[in-house]
């Protein structure tokens, strides 16, 4: 009993010292953040050959550069797109947003499936709820108890910019070079001290193998999987009814098709499998090394704690729009909408303040965002700055009434019956405080049925 209690501490003071049967457990943990983190990055391409003859720059040759440093994550990561490439084909993952995308000309409304227009969303409402004055442009009006009104609806109105510039880098791409860098020096701390090369060698062997599964093309033409528009279209991307955010994208012909991205799915490459299937061996391979590796473990330890670090930084921060390959500018001449909760002591308000239609006629009077009241009112000012955004958004922000329809009804009860159920249904709104109060009765005659 006595040295079983000795060498207790002696094996957890070895295992602190130098870990074991630990490393190989940890690259099976953070494949889908690896996954969402070279979503990310990925988009940088580099050309390396050119045709002759000074064709455009478009018919050269290109390799993509994404900064995923080596972690505990990549062993998994693998084993799943080589699932998942040999499935669906599908590289890039599933949206982590669910918005919709509406066609203003014809109002038709779709799912979004692609993984950059839910990330540009989800990082526009981030920012916007973080506030500040350059994304907020005036003070909230005020109402008569003193306190802002609160907002209804925000409609943001923005138009591409370019349609032929790549995708810009940031802080966060630089920031996976300088990670993968001080990767590199940490494993070659045991070389240098005492000629244990082992740790070096998996790490430049984990980042190379990482860097080839992150640059191949397949993924440059799943993240931006669209056509070139050959006229006009206004999109709008929102989460429906009940969400505080619109994001209007005029396009032009000549820029990207955001609805066709928001279904589209590239075909997958052909080398695509036949890589992905070498690198999984690759990466076997390294499990295996690893799980062999008995000294000097905190090194690798820490080489893909920093790494899982970088991925999870790269997989959740948020980034311009421009990093994405939208590149947005404000548009011409409002590109801001808001309505605000109407101040319920004043009342709607009047007529006048209203959209003006005189016949064919439209007469759009733009006015201050403190002018404008509820989610209604910021549908209208839109359709006055663009015809066709507004209408688009009604059937959305105001989903159809229950309307009465005898169709599916086979006998004269179930028709009696729903037929008086819809008749009813106006009253029982308006004064439905009192009805649920009186448990239904005051809207009884004296004997005892409904007054329709």
């Amino acid at each position: 009993m006595s040295d079983t209690d000795t060498s207790l501490p002696t094996i957890l003071l070895n295992q602190w010292k130098n870990p074991s049967d630990i490393l190989s457990l940890l690259l099976l943990i953070g494949g889908e953040i690896v996954q969402k983190a070279i979503a990310q990055l990925v988009g940088l391409r580099v050309p390396h050959k050119r045709h002759l003859h000074n064709e455009q720059d478009d018919n050269a040759y290109f390799f993509t550069l994404t900064p995923v440093a080596f972690s505990f994550g990549w062993v998994a990561y693998a084993f799943n797109s080589l699932m998942a490439v040999f499935g669906n084909g599908s590289l890039m993952p599933e949206p982590d947003t669910n918005i919709i995308v509406v066609n203003t000309a014809n109002g038709y409304v779709r799912e979004n499936n692609s993984w950059v227009l839910g990330r540009f969303f989800r990082d526009y409402e981030i920012t916007l709820d973080k506030g500040g004055p350059k994304l907020w442009p005036e003070k909230a009006p005020l109402a008569t108890d003193g306190q802002e009104r609160k907002v209804s609806l925000r409609i943001d109105i923005l138009e591409v910019r370019s349609s032929i510039d790549p995708p810009a880098v940031d802080m966060t791409w630089y920031i996976g070079w300088v990670v993968i860098a001080v990767q590199l020096g940490i494993a070659a701390i045991p070389w240098g001290l005492w000629g244990d090369w082992l740790i070096f060698l998996v790490t430049a062997a984990g980042t190379l193998f990482s860097l080839l599964s992150s640059s191949l093309p397949q993924w440059i033409s799943e993240k931006w999987a669209w056509r070139r528009l050959w006229k006009p279209k206004t999109l709008v991307l929102t989460r429906g009814n009940g969400n505080l955010y619109a994001i209007a994208l005029v396009c032009r012909p000549g820029d990207p098709d955001i609805e066709a991205l928001a279904s589209a799915r590239a075909e997958t490459k052909p080398f695509t499998r036949p890589m992905f299937l070498v690198l999984t061996v690759f990466w076997m391979l390294l499990l295996i090394t690893v799980s062999g590796i008995q000294d000097d473990r905190w090194f690798l330890i820490a080489v893909g704690g920093i790494g899982m670090l970088q991925n999870m930084w790269a997989a959740s921060c948020v980034r311009s729009p421009s990093t994405l390959g939208l590149h947005l500018k404000p548009y011409e001449p409002r590109s801001i909408i808001i309505g605000y909760q109407t101040d319920r002591a004043v009342g709607k308000p009047k007529d006048e303040d209203r959209m003006k239609i005189t016949g064919e006629e439209f007469m759009p009077e733009i006015k201050e965002n403190k002018d404008i009241s509820d989610v209604m009112g910021a549908i209208m000012e839109a359709e006055k700055v663009v015809p066709g955004l507004g209408a688009s958004l009604v059937p959305i922000f105001f989903p159809g009434n229950i309307g009465y329809d005898e169709g599916p009804l086979y006998n004269n009860r179930e028709k009696n019956f729903w037929g008086i159920a819809h008749a009813t249904m106006k009253w029982r709104r308006k004064d439905h405080a009192k009805f649920i109060a009186t448990g239904g009765q005051s809207h009884l005659n004296g004997e005892g049925k409904a007054v329709v």
